[in-house]
């Protein structure tokens, strides 16, 4: 099907395409907060100021998707998640990459609900 403008498009095609944007932006935040993580920063010092840019993906989701942000903000953290880890996987312990994981999905969903406070 050919659609003259982005007007036209099914509703459903714009739900698709932007959760496929919210989970290439999270898995590139995932990525370049990872790589600090690997690099053995924890050693040098106490805090991760890294996880705070998972609040940016959860911010433009919060925006993409407003009648539901934070089932789509964790939905699209969890596969943005998944995707990265099966290399990561064989460098660190997988109880070290669960933590890490799920305090990433927190921040994301403190960006939906962030943004959510602030916009209303």
């Amino acid at each position: 099907m050919i659609f003259d403008k982005w007007g036209d498009m099914p509703q459903r095609s714009l739900r698709w395409m932007s959760a496929m944007l919210g989970v290439a932006l999270y898995s590139l935040v995932f990525i370049y907060a990872q790589r600090f993580w690997l690099a053995g920063w924890l050693a040098t010092r106490s805090g991760q100021p890294e996880l705070l840019l998972f609040l940016l993906p959860g911010a433009v989701m919060a925006l993409l998707h407003a009648e539901s942000l934070l089932k789509s903000t964790l939905l699209m953290a969890l596969w943005g998640t998944l995707l990265p880890n099966g290399a990561l996987l064989a460098r660190t312990s997988l109880t070290m990459l669960s933590a890490w994981s799920l305090s990433a999905l927190f921040w994301a969903g403190s960006g939906a609900l962030l943004l959510r406070i602030i916009w209303r």
